[in-house]
């Protein structure tokens, strides 16, 4: 057994498949906009490294996101992340550079695999790209934790339709203007 989590390990984690759509992807060339930039994770860990806890999503193509949890073990030269939520996963992926190369299992069905590819960003940030679309992973840093009423408004405005978000957003630039008074140079009364 290669992985630390004393599961099934993933067949041929790094075959001609997985070199194939390591070609074939193309991250996001800058990774500012990227989706998984924003911090949608509102708790910060604390750990620094790719060892440990993190929050991990995926979604098939634009589809709604699927929500879990991770634990990344580093050996050698390899990455083991087992991912939870109504199933259990475990990619495992060579390390290169500034990227995770490897594949993922359905551990309750094994024919439920693809290649996966991780662009580590730093310790608080995996972009994902699986077959399907995207399987990100992702920390809360110290330096971007929301406070807890940011992280409700933000869970929230993810449900909204386009329309919905854009008078959202309509709304709180007046809410800043009328803050400043109406000048947009500094406090104002409201």
């Amino acid at each position: 057994m290669r992985n630390p989590f004393s599961v099934e390990d993933v067949i041929e984690p790094t075959g001609a498949d997985v070199e194939a759509f390591l070609a074939a992807v193309k991250p996001n060339a800058v990774p500012a906009i990227d989706e998984n930039a924003l911090a949608w994770v509102t708790t910060a860990t604390g750990e620094e490294g790719l060892d440990g806890a993190w929050a991990s999503r995926w979604r098939e193509g634009s589809n709604p996101w699927h929500q879990g949890v991770a634990s990344l073990r580093v050996l050698g030269d390899r990455a083991f992340i087992l991912y939870r939520d109504m199933h259990t996963y475990l990619i495992e992926a060579q390390i290169r550079g500034d990227k995770l190369v490897g594949r993922y299992v359905n551990l309750g069905n094994a024919s439920d695999t693809s290649p996966w590819i991780g662009l580590i960003v730093d310790g608080y940030r995996i972009d994902g790209y699986w077959k399907g679309g995207r399987w990100d992973l992702r920390r809360c840093s110290p330096d971007e934790r929301p406070e807890p009423i940011v992280a409700a408004l933000v869970t929230e405005a993810r449900q909204l339709a386009p329309a919905e978000l854009r008078e959202l957003l309509v709304f709180a630039r007046f809410l800043r203007w009328r803050g400043t008074g109406g000048s947009g140079e500094g406090p104002g009364t409201l």
